[in-house]
């Protein structure tokens, strides 16, 4: 029922959104593209709200990014859609229910595999490990998501993974969301020492949804199989700001374009992406331009790094997705965002960010599948999914 919902809304006339496939580099020191693209992203319009959103798929194939991108517009807009006239923390509140909502819906989508997964398991044959190792490949698959709704003059942040969004002025970037989801973040690090796990062992991302061989049979892989849960969970972080009329643009990056920054040592991103925008013709051509630009530093600093040799650039660069949102000049507070409801004008109109604290359990709540041998458990997860179709 999800499946190419996004197509019914109507496209955001104020974004564009550029995209570089994956590569490696060749011994010539060339990119050469890979042509598979794991990420999607959508920019539309519901009335009262807009929403932007990066899905960066991972693990070889786009299916998982394409679900959770169509799902989770699918729970915001039609099942029992999203009020404009909420308070922004019940936004916040309801924004994070409905992506978990999302993930479950993922893993019931994955029943039948895992049952499947059980059964020739059981099947010691040649014919038998490959089907497992077939399936294994398919519920490997995951996405992270950067998703920003705005609402009025209200502007919400979802990130689930390493995603960025920044606001842009004529003065400084402000990185809108602060606790990105990887080992080399304080927070994750010490998430994931505390389930008894190494985190040099925790392969990027740390939050998601899908993968499932790390999120839901975990217990199979060596370095895993003593944790008090799951390395990777897919509980996201919600941050709500109050869109301040000195912001110009909003810029959304993909898990990819940061860690391609990182890689090339950029300590400070948020001024990185402000040196290299420059606005040209169409909202798109923007966009493209400035993930263009930071395909070039990447391929620039793997052709220069035999230079140094204590320097070292990885010869296969990630895909990367920009999308660039042009906010309108606003001299007054009815210029542009109507007044939907009073609850709005009891919040404080500062840029302080209003976090709904996120959990920090995995999305599935009644599973009850961190505990006992794996092989038991994964039999009564399938039963709870069965009975739930």
């Amino acid at each position: 029922m999800e499946d190419g919902f996004v197509d019914q809304y109507t496209a955001n006339t104020d974004a564009g959104i550029g995209t570089v496939h994956s590569c490696r580099y060749s011994k010539q020191k060339k990119p050469v593209q890979n042509n598979d693209f794991l990420s999607c992203s959508t920019s539309i319009n519901n009335g009262h709200i807009k929403l932007y959103g990066i899905f960066a798929g991972f693990n070889g194939g786009d299916y998982t990014a394409k679900f959770v991108m169509n799902r989770l517009v699918y729970e915001l807009f039609q099942e029992n859609p999203i009020s404009p006239t909420l308070p922004p923390l019940m936004v916040c509140k309801e924004f994070r229910r409905r992506f978990e909502n999302t993930a479950e819906r993922y893993l019931l989508s994955n029943a039948d595999a895992l049952n499947e997964r059980l059964l020739k398991m059981e099947d010691h044959s040649e014919a038998g490990k490959n089907a497992v190792s077939e399936i294994n490949q398919k519920i490997r698959q995951g996405t992270t998501a950067l998703v920003v709704l705005i609402i009025n003059q209200d502007l919400y942040v979802l990130n689930c993974g390493s995603g960025l969004a920044i606001a842009m002025n004529s003065e400084n970037p402000v990185q809108l969301n602060t606790n990105l989801h990887d080992k080399d973040n304080v927070k994750e690090n010490q998430r994931i020492r505390a389930l008894g796990i190494d985190p040099d062992t925790v392969l990027n991302p740390t939050r998601a949804i899908g993968d499932l061989q790390r999120t839901h049979l975990f217990e199979e892989t060596e370095a895993f199989k003593n944790a008090k849960g799951p390395p990777v969970i897919s509980t996201p972080d919600v941050q709500y700001f109050r869109i301040d009329p000195a912001w110009r643009h909003i810029v959304l990056l993909s898990d990819g374009v940061v860690q391609n920054l990182k890689e090339v040592e950029v300590e400070n991103i948020p001024t990185e992406v402000s040196v290299r925008l420059i606005e040209d013709h169409t909202l798109t051509s923007t966009a493209q331009a400035l993930a263009d630009s930071f395909a070039r530093k990447h391929l620039d600093a793997f052709i220069t790094m035999n230079d140094d040799k204590n320097c070292f650039i990885s010869n296969h660069r990630e895909e990367m997705t920009v999308i660039y949102v042009k906010l309108p000049e606003i001299n007054a507070p009815g210029d542009f965002y109507e007044t939907v409801d009073s609850a709005f004008s009891t919040m404080e109109s500062t840029n302080a960010t209003m976090a709904d604290p996120p959990s920090r359990v995995p999305y599935v709540d009644a599973v009850g599948f961190y505990s006992g041998p794996n092989f038991t458990e994964m039999k009564r997860l399938i039963t709870m999914l069965k009975k739930r179709k």
